[in-house]
């Protein structure tokens, strides 16, 4: 009996500790306070995370200073990781990845279907759950890297592009209203501004260049 209520009793020792594990890396994260769909690389660290836990609770021999170590290293990486993905372009890139235009001028992209694997039919499914029932009716279109579909319709403004978040130039953008980070650089001197490192918000929308300058 004693040693049935010491098993259990570990047991629930052990959900505790990964209960706060996962309460502290749910903390740190800010994930109750996201905005953004779920990407791939949210996935990753999820299936990662589940696989700790799940090893930590089945897996007798893992100990609970190992599962501290274990997760402290964890909670490091995935940290550095994003870090990585707000303060470089290239980083964000490869950690999130950058909306993929599909239409462009009432044109479709059929290279970037194919870049992406999906047919027509998955955009017109698409185009439906937004109550557009033709491809006629649309000028713009992207996937986001959550995998919504932002689209404008014909005879609607453009929709807003960020240049610079949080002093990093996202060359995308740019390239998508066909300008270069020289024609940007002009732009901020135009407005006494050093480098984009001074800017928190830079927004392209109808036409004209709103910028946010760092507190």
């Amino acid at each position: 009996m004693q040693e049935l209520l010491l098993h259990y009793g570990t047991r629930a020792l052990e959900l505790i500790v990964a209960f706060a594990g996962v309460l502290i890396f749910l903390k740190i994260f800010g994930v109750n306070y996201q905005l953004k769909q779920m990407t791939s690389f949210d996935l990753i660290i999820n299936f990662i995370l589940a696989a700790i836990l799940g090893g930590f609770i089945m897996n007798n021999s893992i100990t609970t200073p190992k599962f501290i170590v274990i997760m402290s290293m964890y909670i490091a990486m995935v940290y550095a990781v994003n870090l990585l993905a707000r303060k470089t372009d290239w980083g964000r890139r490869l950690m999130i990845g950058a909306p993929k235009a599909i239409i462009q001028d009432g044109r479709l992209d059929e290279r970037m279907l194919d870049r992406l694997n999906l047919s027509v039919h998955d955009i017109a499914s698409a185009l439906r759950q937004q109550k557009v029932h033709s491809l006629t009716d649309v000028k713009m279109a992207q996937i986001e890297p959550g995998g919504d579909l932002t689209i404008v319709k014909k005879g609607a403004g453009n929709y807003s592009l960020i240049l610079i978040d949080n002093g990093i130039v996202d060359e995308s953008a740019l390239q998508e209203i066909n300008k270069n980070e020289a024609w940007l650089r002009r732009q901020l001197a135009a407005r006494k501004i050093k480098s984009a490192g001074d800017v928190f918000v830079a927004q392209w929308y109808r036409g004209r260049l709103h910028v946010v300058r760092k507190a």
